[in-house]
């Protein structure tokens, strides 16, 4: 038998270190091209802008106390640094792509740890080849740090139900306050932390007893953002209350096409009857991980963040129910996928194949659509248009639903020019359009510029001449990319609009518009 010296042992040391971190490594690599590729390409669409602009009201000083106690403050901080050493768009969103690969890792590391090296692996990997979280970690936006750090905290927990040493729990704390600082929606992971921790520990006191301090520093730390958000919202919040639930469980379990390939329409029948098999065949592989017969304890604990968080916002309202709002459930997802994938490997390799086949087939369709279909709303191009054809006296109205009261300095980030940004929701020529309702929204606007830049969502041409054809001459008419994941040809609209001679005040609205 060969003995190993210690020379031979420092030489077999970094031969096993590389064989435990090389998939991982590749994986991550892998993320990182996805992640980095056609970063700038696009422009930042009007949250993103919001994002700029709200970082760039952060003073690094006193006030900053002040920020923090207001909703969802840790990403606009960091950004603000980040915007320190560059501005430009591809810059900005390198902050989102590192903690998307933050996220990639650790969803690894739970995955691993609550089914195995391989289930880590393959969660990953789908993780990192999810068109829908390649899009948000490519975003000026809080929803990849959120994810990161829900991430975080359930691998926190999950180290604390196996041994639940003080620094477990502590760490577990710092994660759920700061995730709850970036996106408090994602919060609503306590309820299956404290289930789990309450179920795991109930019949030990003093360790209950030690969660439970940990827990009050949560909520004593928390409570300043959930009065602001609660305060802030109040109106919005009763509003979509009082909206009707109408995605039944069709819609739920559609989110699983959207958490691992990607929600976009499709005019061929043979590809929608693709996407909705597709579909069942993730469902199929959530019942087989979650199985009682072959479960694993532990994929209860993925199950409880994946599904409790989910089913809570889904009954405060369907408003909530959107991709960007429960992102932060989507790794979770992800390695109960994994491990029913397994478990068919398991049972019957060749079934298992062609599951991989048809995943693979619909993934890729969603990376191929991503990555050459424009949908970011192309507001780098609206303003480039104006900054090349603008001239003195010129005004900038922003109407229709796709900007709010900010829009106007959030778009100072590509435009320059000297030209007014106003903002007036209700002045787009559509076929809805009220000619009283025109006729207020032109007088706002007195003394009446001798050119008006109008940027619009919807545009009918023929609303145009039945509103304002007898009083403004239409000169040109631009489109360009909008952001909408459900419908195909959606459009901003740059219109530039001129009154006709004699017509250089708030003109009125004409009998052949009131009829």
């Amino acid at each position: 038998m060969k003995i190993k010296t210690p020379a031979t042992a420092k030489i077999a040391f970094p031969a096993d270190w590389i064989r435990q971190w090389s998939p991982i490594g590749l994986i991550l690599l892998l993320t990182t091209a996805l992640y980095l590729y056609k970063l700038g390409t696009e422009s930042l669409w009007i949250d993103e802008l919001y994002s700029v602009h709200d970082a760039k009201q952060i003073e690094l000083n006193h006030s900053l106390i002040h920020k923090i106690a207001t909703i969802r403050p840790l990403y606009y901080i960091l950004l603000k640094i980040w915007m320190l050493f560059g501005t430009n768009d591809a810059w900005l969103r390198g902050l989102a792509v590192i903690f998307g690969l933050g996220s990639v890792f650790l969803v690894y590391r739970l995955g691993r740890r609550v089914a195995g090296e391989t289930t880590g692996l393959i969660s990953a990997l789908l993780l990192a080849l999810s068109p829908l979280f390649i899009n948000f970690s490519q975003m000026v936006r809080m929803y990849s740090l959120g994810t990161c750090l829900a991430l975080g905290g359930s691998l926190a927990l999950a180290h604390a139900l196996e041994k639940p040493t003080a620094s477990a729990m502590g760490w577990w704390a710092s994660t759920r306050i700061l995730m709850f600082l970036t996106t408090p929606l994602n919060g609503t992971l306590l309820l299956p932390d404290v289930l789990l921790f309450g179920l795991k520990f109930r019949k030990q006191r003093r360790v209950l007893l030690a969660f439970s301090k940990w827990l009050l520093l949560v909520i004593v730390f928390c409570l300043p953002s959930a009065f602001s958000l609660v305060s802030g919202t109040t109106s919005a919040v009763g509003g979509w209350l009082s909206e009707p639930q109408q995605a039944g469980l069709v819609e739920i379990i559609r989110k699983l096409n959207h958490f691992s390939a990607f929600p976009f329409p499709s005019t061929s029948k043979l590809m929608s009857l693709f996407y909705k098999t597709y579909t069942l065949m993730l469902a199929g592989l959530l019942a087989i991980a979650l199985f009682k017969k072959h479960r694993s304890a532990r994929l209860l604990w993925v199950a409880a963040w994946a599904f409790l968080p989910s089913a809570m916002l889904y009954l405060v309202s369907q408003r909530l129910w959107v991709d960007r709002y429960i992102l932060f459930v989507a790794p979770y997802v992800l390695i109960l996928l994994a491990a029913g994938f397994l478990r068919v490997w398991r049972l019957q390799r060749i079934l298992a194949i062609g599951v991989a086949i048809v995943y693979a087939i619909a993934v890729s369709g969603g990376l191929v659509r991503y990555y050459t279909v424009q949908d970011r709303q192309d507001w780098q191009g609206i303003m480039q248009t104006i900054s090349i054809n603008e001239k003195p006296g010129d005004v900038i109205v922003l109407s229709g639903g796709s900007a709010s009261e900010k829009a106007p300095s959030a778009l100072r980030h590509y435009y320059q020019g000297s030209a007014p940004i106003k903002r007036q929701p209700e002045l787009c020529p559509t076929t809805k359009i009220k000619p009283s309702t025109v006729e207020n929204a032109l007088r706002s606007l007195s003394p009446f510029p001798s050119r008006l830049w109008l940027v619009c969502g919807d545009f009918d041409q023929k609303a145009f001449q039945r509103v304002f054809g007898e009083t403004f001459d239409l000169q040109t008419w631009h489109q360009f990319a909008n952001w909408n994941f459900y419908r195909e040809n959606d459009y901003l609209n740059l219109i530039l609009v001129t009154p006709k001679i004699g017509n250089l005040v708030a003109p009125p609205i004409h009998s052949a518009a009131k009829k």
